[in-house]
């Protein structure tokens, strides 16, 4: 019996997959495990993006930094329902704030990489929040937020490992 169960568990991974530049199709919802949303053919808004999101589960990497019409909605899914998130990308998503950042911390996620270069609207109370939530993170990238002080910063440095 065990060995069946880790056959399934095998076989499960082995069906998982990767989306670069598109969003996923219906029928490939439940098997999507890496989104990447780089450099899309065609201009991604963040109503179809959110109403994806909800379908895939078993993410583990996102990628939006080709969806400048990204907003706090899709974080907000993402983060409900990608409860194996390890990794997301949101440089340059400029619509995104401290709501969809705190939402992220709120969950738990085992995040061990954060890209935020360029989301502007971003202030102390979500970094901080990250640095004393995200226990797993390795990597923090933060360049070009205007709106952040010397304490978010220096949460960071005091509660990040």
């Amino acid at each position: 019996m065990l060995e069946h169960s880790s056959e399934s568990s095998n076989s499960f991974y082995k069906d998982m997959i990767n989306i670069t530049d598109r969003l996923p199709k219906e029928e490939e919802y439940r098997r999507v495990q890496h989104l990447r949303l780089q450099k899309p053919r065609e201009r991604i808004l963040d109503e179809e993006l959110s109403k994806v999101l909800v379908k895939c589960p078993h993410l583990e990497t996102v990628v939006l930094t080709g969806v400048p019409d990204a907003t706090d909605r899709s974080v907000v899914v993402l983060a409900a329902k990608a409860v194996n998130l390890l990794g997301l990308d949101l440089t340059g998503c400029t619509q995104i704030t401290d709501v969809g950042v705190l939402e992220i911390t709120n969950k738990s996620l085992p995040l061990q990489w954060l890209q935020l270069n360029g989301v502007v609207g971003l202030t102390d109370p979500s970094i901080s929040a990250i640095a004393k939530t995200c226990s797993r993170l390795m990597e923090l990238e933060i360049c070009d937020l205007p709106l952040l002080t010397p304490i978010a910063v220096r949460d960071i440095w005091s509660f990040s490992r």
